[in-house]
């Protein structure tokens, strides 16, 4: 696509900073008004209009070689917002390539709340290590709760352990006989319980497939 022209740019300032109207962008997007700095050549501030992809028209971009600082708030009431973002479509990206994400406040609410059964799903992925410290740690579902490893899977109670279920399927790989009495899923007295015989047959990897 050709570089488009404005021949009707309009620029107002001093060797330290710059106000101009009507810019063109590399990607052809026309802007209605930039705020430039005459120190850096890539720190500016511009309000865009038409052109361009569909998500570009219209937008608002802060571009700068340092750090970008917001402090608002000061007279705001508790418990009211302060800062509030609000993407009415789409979708919002905090991204740090090369640093650390921190969320820091008194509470931390994490709410996902899907319009049907497809949506409303928390993700955490990590390639290393997921690590939880905490007084308590609650987890309750209202369906099914399940923890899988590919390796080793500890579970330590130093001072109590405490483990409940109104029936319970407990097997490892060489179990040759049911693992607890009275479990409803007992289907063969030689191989014990469908869980157990899953196991056995090498079903673990598509139980992880669920995850």
């Amino acid at each position: 696509m050709a570089q488009h022209k404005n021949y009707h740019i309009i620029r107002y300032g001093t060797a330290e900073g710059e106000i101009s109207f009507g810019d063109v962008h590399l990607d052809n997007v026309k802007n209605g008004v930039m705020l430039k700095s005459g120190w850096h050549p890539e720190h500016y501030m511009a309000m865009d209009g038409p052109g361009g992809e569909e998500h570009r028209t219209h937008s608002t971009n802060f571009y700068g070689p340092g750090s970008f600082q917001v402090t608002h708030g000061l007279g705001v009431p508790d418990e009211q917002p302060a800062i509030y973002m609000d993407a009415v479509n789409g979708d919002i990206v905090i991204r740090a390539a090369k640093g650390r994400i921190r969320l820091e406040a008194i509470d931390v609410d994490i709410v996902a709340m899907g319009g049907d059964d497809a949506r409303g799903n928390v993700h955490i992925r990590a390639n290393d290590k997921f690590i939880v410290e905490s007084q308590f740690i609650d987890c309750k579902a209202k369906v099914a709760a399940k923890f899988f490893s590919n390796k080793t899977v500890e579970i330590v109670g130093e001072n109590v352990l405490n483990m409940y279920g109104g029936f319970m399927d407990l097997t490892d790989g060489a179990a040759t006989a049911p693992s607890c009495k009275g479990s409803k899923n007992i289907t063969d007295p030689a191989l014990g319980t469908l869980w157990e015989k899953q196991m056995r047959l090498g079903f673990a990897g598509d139980i992880a497939s669920l995850f």
